[in-house]
């Protein structure tokens, strides 16, 4: 039977739980050796006697033991050598399917012994142990340490460890003690790598931004001289041809441009389907990739919006740059990744075909970056109508099917590539994406600076 010390249980010392737990050892060994001795005592039996002394030797180690020692440093680590990963600072960032290696360690700082630590990292809760172990039982010396290492496999999101836990017995086993230490360098893994610098085409609207347009106004490369009007800037003069003729006249630049981008995200069942020899289904890479595309583009003061294609029907966000339209970019994104639709109305329902919501959705000079596997045929046709409907189309097609090695694998990759080919006579980029490859050189690739309007 085992009785927990009131003062310890609860208590919030250092990193928080601290829990003493007693067993009545002690007590046990005292009757036994009192027991001992009477017996020696009514039988003449020195032996007896002498056997008495073992249980009161732990007795007398209880007594000098009574609270186990917690003088242990953790330490972990995130990230090995051959990890494809980035650091910055306290983050770790990755691709999802990539597998990150970690390493904790604990380092025996007291005076006396661990007879008995166990070891129970915190593993965050939505990422799966794929190599190794996060937990371990060893003894410590004063001095020594011991690690445990284990793998990560990414997933889309931030994630944080949860509290490690520690637990270790007293010498002679009579008490327990289970702690959750401070980390040192403790971080935050991160599975939505950036992506830097998206160029764009030439499809524009009328919004100032960086895509220069054939039509003069504010900007910095220069598109014509005309002549002065009254009020004209000071500052658009040509003083150096009033220097030489004394006539006035106005510098006008090439205007810039915003480009309105719709990002379409394929997320029908079929997307969400985890092929033999993928770790990932294409859904969750396409959704990610998405996200930064979006995110990225509205950094860059280009409205872009989202429309998630579902079996029946589709939702969307309206482009935009606002703080409003980021946030139900994400919320359906995190949404679709799973085939959920989110709660509220924080996105448009529209009903019909993929072709029929798009056409009411896309505004007249949207670029559309397209986000499938095609796995099946029912995108087929789908590029060639955007092209159709003068949008310039960026296809990022993640091949989860290169993976497998049966005869149904084979067929389906042939399959597949048929249709990317037939995206690309229709004139659409397309963007055959290895998931191996890093998500920031597959979307650089996608968004590249060729026009193919």
């Amino acid at each position: 039977m085992t009785s927990a010390d009131p003062a310890a249980i609860g208590r919030e010392d250092g990193a928080g739980r601290d829990e003493v737990e007693r067993f009545g050892a002690r007590e046990l060994y005292g009757a036994l050796a009192l027991a001992l001795v009477g017996a020696g005592v009514v039988v003449g039996s020195p032996t007896l006697v002498v056997a008495a002394l073992v249980p009161l030797a732990f007795v007398a180690a209880g007594g000098s033991d009574v609270t186990p020692d917690r003088s242990v440093r953790f330490t972990r680590r995130v990230g090995g050598e051959n990890d494809d990963v980035s650091a910055d600072g306290s983050t770790v960032s990755g691709d999802p399917g990539d597998a990150v290696t970690v390493r904790t360690t604990v380092h025996n700082v007291g005076d006396g012994p661990l007879v008995d630590l166990r070891v129970a990292d915190g593993v965050p809760a939505d990422l799966p142990v794929v190599a190794g172990t996060p937990r371990t039982a060893t003894r410590l010396d004063p001095g020594e340490s011991a690690t445990v290492e284990y793998e990560l496999e990414l997933r889309r999101g931030t994630h944080g460890f949860a509290d490690p836990v520690l637990r270790v017995r007293s010498l002679d086993g009579s008490a327990r003690r289970t702690w959750t230490p401070a980390v040192d360098d403790d971080v935050t893994i991160r599975c939505a790598p950036a992506v830097d610098d998206v160029p764009l085409g030439d499809g524009t609207n009328d919004r100032a931004g960086d895509v220069p347009a054939d039509e003069d106004g504010s900007g910095v490369e220069f598109h014509s001289v005309r002549e002065y009007e009254s009020g004209d800037p000071v500052r658009s003069i040509d003083w150096r041809r009033y220097a030489r003729t004394r006539e006035l006249s106005t510098v006008e630049y090439r205007a810039e441009r915003s480009t309105t981008v719709v990002c379409v995200v394929d997320v029908r069942e079929s997307e969400r389907r985890t092929p033999a020899g993928s770790s990932l289904p294409a859904a969750a890479l396409s959704v990610d990739a998405a996200e930064r595309t979006a995110l990225t583009l509205m950094d860059a003061g280009h409205p872009s919006g989202v429309v998630c294609l579902y079996e029946r029907g589709a939702l969307s966000v309206d482009p935009g740059t606002d703080a409003t339209t980021r946030e139900r970019t994400r919320t359906l994104l995190s949404a679709a990744g799973e085939g959920d639709r989110p709660e509220g109305s924080i996105a448009r329902s529209r009903h019909g075909s993929p072709a029929e919501v798009l056409a009411a959705a896309l505004p007249g000079e949207a670029h559309v970056y397209l986000f499938s596997s095609f796995v099946d045929d029912g995108l087929d046709t789908l590029p060639e109508r955007l092209r159709a409907g003068n949008h310039a189309v960026r296809v990022v097609s993640p091949d989860v099917l290169s993976g497998g090695t049966d005869d149904a694998a084979r067929i389906g990759s042939i399959a597949r590539d048929n249709r990317l080919a037939r995206a690309r006579e229709s004139g659409a980029r397309v963007v055959d994406w290895d998931p191996d490859r890093s998500l920031e050189l597959v979307v650089r690739e996608a968004v590249g600076e060729g026009r193919t309007r």
